[in-house]
């Protein structure tokens, strides 16, 4: 079923369009993104590099790890993880200090433990029950072909085509004629 554009429709998608290209091509409109630092991130090592990437920067730009996000509030906080792997603390410990003040969503990815758990087995419990509701639902189509194959009488695929005609068929036959003969 077809629904018909009215040009009230048109224009609101039109409009739709033009103002997302236009926050698109003109990102300074994005709301809570900081400016500042230097633009580039200084990772040093290794263990940084782990560190930074595992971390969300929290000063409102687009869920953005201290891996990537240039503001000068990432910069800091970089700068006090530093400090805390200069006194010795791993990167799990680090991660905890992180979290104990930034919180669980500062995480980029949430921790196999608790009842984050269910973070990592509910879509992979929903891709198997679906894929098993697939399988099942193609087994009753295919049953259901079966089935009604094996109960069309045997005599009806060897009819010939003429045998299948009705009034409709002759009357259009006999317009067809009429034509010709015109």
């Amino acid at each position: 079923m077809t629904t018909r554009r009215t040009p009230l429709h048109l224009a609101l998608l039109t409009a739709a369009g033009l103002v997302a290209a236009w926050l698109t091509f003109d990102p300074h409109l994005a709301l809570g993104q900081h400016t500042g630092g230097t633009g580039t991130v200084s990772i040093q090592n290794e263990t940084e590099r782990q560190l930074f990437w595992s971390l969300i920067c929290t000063c409102g730009c687009p869920r953005e790890t201290l891996g990537t996000c240039p503001c000068d509030i990432a910069h800091q906080r970089r700068t006090a993880l530093r400090e805390l792997l200069a006194e010795g603390k791993t990167v799990e410990q680090a991660q905890d200090v992180y979290v104990s003040m930034y919180g669980p969503k500062s995480l980029a990815v949430p921790r196999n433990q608790g009842a984050n758990r269910a973070l990592w087995v509910v879509p992979i419990t929903a891709i198997v029950a679906g894929a098993g509701l697939v399988f099942v639902v193609l087994r009753r189509w295919q049953r259901r072909g079966l089935a009604a194959a094996a109960a069309a009488p045997a005599g009806k695929k060897a009819q010939s085509k003429n045998d299948t005609r009705d009034a409709y068929d002759d009357r259009l036959d006999q317009e067809l004629k009429d034509l010709d003969d015109e």
